[in-house]
């Protein structure tokens, strides 16, 4: 976009679409700046709650914990009554336990004459893809430069940035 030769300060009242962008741009920087300082209250606003419920509030039977206010705030057409802490769980892999039981199942089966079959079906072999090898093959003549942009496609992406001054 080639920008006009209109003076500086003239920008927020001409019509031009360099002077539209530049009018985005600072509603843009104000929204960013104001979200920022608000997200950053919000997030210290939830901590300090937090440590507050832990604290004080009564813990249910699935280990959340909550504090009811003694007058139920309403913001426009909702009404809320109180707070929660609330708990949940997920599960997680421990592959090195997984990995531990199936050689002592796998040992103990041996031991009675019996396939040691666990280890190999908890763990297949899977073919992986090394990348590294694919630019050793390049280096020893094995894999050509055309033979790699097909193997690592370049994509494109873009990123929406403040630039600094």
């Amino acid at each position: 976009m080639e920008f006009s030769d209109a003076p500086a300060g003239s920008v927020l009242t001409a019509n031009t679409p360099e002077s539209a962008f530049e009018r985005k741009a600072a509603q843009w920087f104000l929204i960013k700046d104001r979200v920022d300082t608000q997200t950053t209250l919000l997030n210290k606003l939830r901590d300090d709650m937090s440590a507050d419920l832990r604290a004080i509030g009564v813990q249910d039977e699935k280990g959340s914990y909550i504090i009811e206010l003694p007058q139920p705030l309403r913001l426009g057409e909702k009404q809320y009554k109180g707070m929660k802490l609330e708990r949940y769980t997920t599960q997680q892999t421990n592959e090195d336990e997984a990995e531990a039981i199936a050689r002592d199942l796998d040992t103990e089966a041996t031991k009675q004459g019996q396939d040691a079959v666990i280890y190999d079906r908890l763990f297949p072999m899977v073919r992986q893809f090394d990348a590294l090898e694919a630019y050793v093959l390049y280096q020893e003549g094995r894999l050509t430069e055309e033979d790699l942009d097909r193997i690592f496609p370049e994509t494109e992406a873009f990123r929406f940035k403040r630039v600094a001054a």
